[in-house]
Order: structure tokens, then sequence, then C-alpha cells
């Protein structure tokens, strides 16, 4: 069978309603963060996020959906600046490929948060670069501005 990832980069930008401080707490406040937490119609059980926002430091959540399941993720820390910025991985344990991926140092996915004053509201830059399978890209990116979507309600207060 050929090998049929590659690196790949996914970026989405967002204008939220909501000052960087607010945005970067509902990253790296575990009761924030599960509130928005997955795309539309999965939740996060608050008692799934342990967020040890540092340098090192690690993060674990599950989501879940009634009749789909359990996707827990993983990672670690590699950057940290309040209301600015994080860079941490993301491994997805249930990946059907994680076993071969891991085995090939290919089982990590680099996300990078930034946040910028935008108007009274804050600009999110996202991006995650690792090796997706070229059939998947443009699901994981539907996936990722579904969860993003839940942000802004989030801080909306919805």
């Amino acid at each position: 069978m050929a090998d049929t990832t590659t690196l790949n980069e996914i970026t989405v930008t967002r204008v939220l309603d909501a000052p960087r401080a607010a945005v970067y707490r509902a990253w790296t406040e575990p009761g924030q963060f599960a509130r928005w937490w997955g795309p539309r119609g999965f939740s996060t059980d608050p008692a799934t996020v342990v967020l040890d926002v540092r340098v090192g430091g690690t993060w674990k959540a599950t989501m879940a959906a009634e009749g789909i399941g359990e996707f827990p993720f993983t990672g670690v820390y590699r950057e940290v600046v309040p209301d600015e910025r994080l860079v941490f991985t993301l491994v997805d344990p249930n990946d059907e490929n994680a076993a071969a991926r891991a085995e090939r140092g290919e089982a990590e996915e680099l996300t990078t948060i930034s946040l910028a004053d935008h108007g009274g509201g804050t600009k999110l830059s996202f991006r995650q670069v690792g090796q997706v399978e070229a059939e998947k890209t443009a699901e994981v990116e539907a996936g990722w501005n579904s969860f993003l979507d839940c942000l802004a309600d989030h801080l909306a207060g919805a």
C-alpha cells in the first residue's frame, strides 16, 4: 500500500467579538475549554479536561457525541505566550493509523493559535501542520471550522 500521508498545513482565521485575554482564557482554563471544545453536536465532560499550560506541560480532553463515541485528544505545550500565542502538539489516539504513524514519528500534529487585537475584538489565527492523509485534509479543516464556531458561540455567551 502506498504511503498517502504528506506534510499538510491547515490554516483558519477568525475575528472573534471578545478581547484577547478572554479568548486566551477560553483556550487555557479547563472549565471554559470544556464548554466549547469539539465540533457542533459534541460535548466535552469537564472531568476529562486537564490543561497544564506551560512549556512542556501536557493537555488532554475527551469530546463525545451520542451514537458516535468518545474522542480523546492529548498533547504537549511547546510555546506559551499569555494572551498572544499557544503552540501545542495534538495527538488523536483514536486515529486508526496512530500506531503506524507513531512508528514513523508522525503521530503529532503541531497546532499554533495566535491572537491579535482587531478593532474591539480578536483576530485568531489557527495553524495545524502534520501528517494528514491527503483525502482527509478538507474534513479536518471543516472540523476545525466547526470547533471555532463553537468557540465563537461560547465567547458570545450563547
